[in-house]
């Protein structure tokens, strides 16, 4: 399991040509950074529609397979499209965003997979934050090692190269579908697509699901997005960090989320939910107002370290509530549908930011409005019912 989460990471989330492409949009095809923000978000609408792989996954079995064939048409497909980038000397934005969306379709909806495997054991073994806190810890150390090799493409190497290296991951999935998933039985019973909706709408009504969703949308709304998007401007322009330097900070933050990831995982079931969100939005928030201070390398690391940390605590408290909460028959589509939350609510902001940055409007505003949205996290932790869990 944890090898397909680590293929979602170096395959197209933000995957190893994640900075090179950002950096070829930024010098090559001279986007603006609410230009960059926009093809951001465009690329990414597979992940936003990751409910409908969940339903497709969970009713209609392929040859019998639940999650084998999938795996193989998914992998396949993101391994032809990059190798057919790699063959290539120069892109167009038109082309990059036909040929980014369909690697993201590939690795979204193997991701969506993975989840429901997760969500499936976790609910046998009673151990879904155990689980999700092994999941997010591979996937930060995973990014950590991802970032740096990232940086090191972006400074010493070109887009192509970039896309023939990230073709080693889907070859990577294909064989681990093949060693992993070899023995997996046919499935002799199908869930019905009006069963598995039926299921879907029943927990989209829950009032903790709401929530749970509320959560999400405030927790990952930000007008100051990842290292993928236009903030690049600003670190490039502002502070001077060069390529590798870029790669460098997302290392950093990519490790403290594995490391936030450990600590929920050790101490999820010894210390009050209630608390350790508490805890963790409030942290979060000062690291966010953090970006405040940022004027050279070593405090955009400082920064970087503890955002990374603290925000990864707050998630996986209420990703593990979100997974308890998932109907059987179900798993696949309801867990998707938050995960899809999850990513919807960050594209908004960075459109947004990249826009009011283009219009002057100083980053320090954009930083503590993003800040204002995550402190409205505190309202919504009564509605998730913590001392039910």
């Amino acid at each position: 399991m944890v090898l397909f989460y680590l293929i979602q990471t170096y395959g197209s989330n933000p995957g190893l040509f994640g900075l090179p492409l950002t950096i070829y949009l930024k010098e090559n095809l001279q986007l603006s950074p609410a230009q960059l923000a926009s093809f951001s978000s465009l690329v990414f609408t597979p992940w936003m529609i990751r409910p409908l792989y969940g339903i497709i996954g969970d009713a209609i079995p392929i040859f019998g397979y639940q999650f084998k064939s999938y795996f193989f048409i998914c992998y396949t497909l993101a391994l032809g499209v990059l190798l057919g980038l790699a063959g290539l000397k120069s892109y167009t934005i038109n082309l990059l965003v036909f040929a980014i969306i369909l690697v993201n379709l590939s690795i979204a909806f193997s991701d969506v997979l993975t989840d429901k495997i997760m969500v499936v054991q976790g609910r046998i073994f009673n151990n879904t934050a155990g689980l999700q806190a092994a999941q997010w810890t591979a996937l930060g150390f995973g990014k950590a090692l991802l970032y740096y090799i990232s940086g090191w493409l972006a400074q010493n190497s070109t887009l192509a190269i970039a896309f023939g290296i990230n073709a080693i991951v889907p070859l990577i999935g294909l064989i681990g579908t093949f060693v992993l998933l070899g023995d997996e039985k046919k499935q002799k019973e199908k869930v019905l697509v009006k069963t598995s909706l039926k299921s879907l709408w029943s927990a989209i009504k829950s009032p903790q699901f709401l929530a749970v969703v509320g959560f999400i949308a405030c927790l990952e709304f930000t007008l100051v997005p990842p290292l993928v998007n236009y903030i690049i401007y600003y670190y490039q322009d502002a502070l001077n960090l060069d390529k590798q330097s870029l790669g460098v900070l997302g290392t950093y933050e990519a490790i403290a989320n594995a490391l936030g990831a450990i600590v929920f995982g050790i101490f999820s079931v010894k210390i009050s939910r209630k608390f350790l969100l508490n805890m963790a939005i409030g942290l979060t928030i000062i690291s966010t107002l953090g970006l405040l201070f940022i004027s050279n390398m070593q405090t955009a690391s400082l920064v970087s370290i503890f955002f990374g940390f603290f925000a990864m605590i707050a998630m996986l408290g209420v990703l593990e509530i979100a997974a308890r909460a998932c109907p059987v028959g179900a798993e696949g589509s309801t867990y998707a549908l938050l995960m899809s939350v999850y990513i919807f609510a960050k594209q908004p902001g960075p459109i947004l930011g990249g826009y009011l940055y283009n219009w002057g409007v100083a980053p320090s505003i954009l930083v503590i409005i993003s800040a204002g949205f995550t402190a409205l996290c505190w309202f919504l932790i009564p509605l998730l019912k913590l001392e039910q869990e």
